[in-house]
């Protein structure tokens, strides 16, 4: 069984992929994400996860090394390039058995 932050590192590197699929395949059946709108179950995290290469544009996401804050795995991250250049944030990772079971996005302004 995967660590939280192998789970969450294997995460960012499916985000880099732009495929919605690899980017759902570490969520929990019943996982929720929680970002400008609660998406609850992996079959809704991973329909808002085909909306993001298009999001992102040109843009790729540029992740700081994620690290431990008690019982969370957080990873700041920032966009370059592409329609949201310089949006940035913090995401939030619960996992439990090597799944990720809830996720939250706090934006430091506006969203891409």
């Amino acid at each position: 069984m995967r660590d939280p932050l192998t789970t969450v590192k294997e995460h960012l590197d499916a985000v880099h992929t732009g495929d919605p699929e690899a980017m759902a395949a570490d969520y929990a059946p019943d996982a929720v994400l929680v970002r400008d709108v609660v998406y609850q179950g992996k079959g809704a995290i991973a329909d808002y996860f085909t909306t993001v290469p298009e999001r992102l544009g040109d843009g790729r996401v540029e992740f700081a090394e994620p690290r431990l804050e008690g019982a969370l795995v957080a990873v700041a991250w920032t966009l370059r390039g592409g329609p949201g250049e310089g949006t940035s944030g913090t995401d939030r990772f619960e996992v439990t058995d090597g799944m990720i079971v809830h996720q939250t996005v706090t934006l430091d302004g506006g969203d891409f």
